[in-house]
């Protein structure tokens, strides 16, 4: 696992993965990504695509290549002026070395219909398929002809997402703006932009701080739990995802939130922020 970086918004980058790209058979890449809700630039990802394109070509036919797997499941809720970029559109020499992820769970806000897909090069799908075949890993079939069917009305779909995009954008959006007054108010916060999915990526650097109460906040999960607590604000530490025990961020989902609460949570969370010394 790569730890990525604030100052790439959390998205990976060629040259966190150039040291290891010669021992590597497979990398594993999300974009929207979850936690962070940020997505990869069109250099960035086309640069990773060039790295993998360079080492293929090194190892020739007397190696197994190496294989990108792209999850894109939130690919449909991008914000703003965001653009979702792939591989292969990107490089089109990527085709037989990609195999795309994706499903309904998330941009239909399905996440008991676990119908999802796979496409890539021939050889891995059927792989794939057979593995399946004998574990018996799939959705019901009743579930994947409704998906089917519904996913072939264009109008219906459209609408939704239509919708479905607007009122997240407009969670994250307030929530960002909420953490960007606090932060220009002199609070040791502040967040990423919303770019796409349900995710805002927020910094609490908090700890050290200590509560009306005299009780040191000394770690991050101190910290998620005295915002729970005073403000009533859920947020999960990045530590959850892999980061590091240190890091002051944290994943806030606007999935369950309601906007006309969002202005009493911010004086509830600002009330909690004056209280800590």
């Amino acid at each position: 696992m790569i730890e990525a970086t604030a100052e790439n918004n959390f998205m990976p980058t060629a040259a966190d993965l150039k040291p290891y790209i010669s021992e590597a058979n497979l990398i594993a890449l999300c974009s929207p990504l979850n936690p962070t809700g940020t997505v990869f630039t069109e250099t960035g990802l086309a640069e990773i695509c060039d790295l993998i394109l360079e080492e293929n070509k090194k190892r020739g036919s007397s190696r197994k290549p190496v294989y990108l797997m792209f999850d894109q499941i939130y690919w449909t809720l991008t914000h703003g002026e965001t653009r979702h970029y792939d591989p292969v559109s990107i490089n089109p020499d990527m085709k037989n070395y990609t195999i795309y992820i994706d499903g309904i769970s998330k941009a239909f806000a399905a996440t008991g219909v676990r119908v999802g897909w796979a496409f890539g090069p021939e050889k891995l799908i059927l792989k794939m398929k057979a593995i399946l075949s004998h574990i018996g890993a799939w959705s019901p079939k009743a579930e994947q002809v409704a998906t089917a069917k519904y996913l072939d009305n264009d109008d219906a779909t459209d609408e939704y997402l239509f919708a479905f995009k607007n009122n997240i954008s407009k969670r994250l959006n307030a929530f960002h703006a909420g953490i960007t007054k606090l932060k220009e108010e002199g609070f040791k916060v502040e967040s990423i932009p919303p770019q796409a999915a349900i995710y805002l990526t927020v910094k609490f650097d908090l700890t050290g701080k200590t509560t009306a109460e005299g009780t040191l906040l000394e770690t991050a999960a101190d910290v998620t739990k005295y915002l729970l607590d005073e403000a009533g604000l859920a947020i999960v530490p990045f530590y959850a995802f892999g980061a590091s025990k240190k890091s002051p961020w944290y994943r806030l989902s606007v999935g369950t939130s309601v906007y006309e609460e969002i202005d009493e949570l911010f004086a509830k969370l600002k009330e909690a922020l004056n209280k800590l010394t």
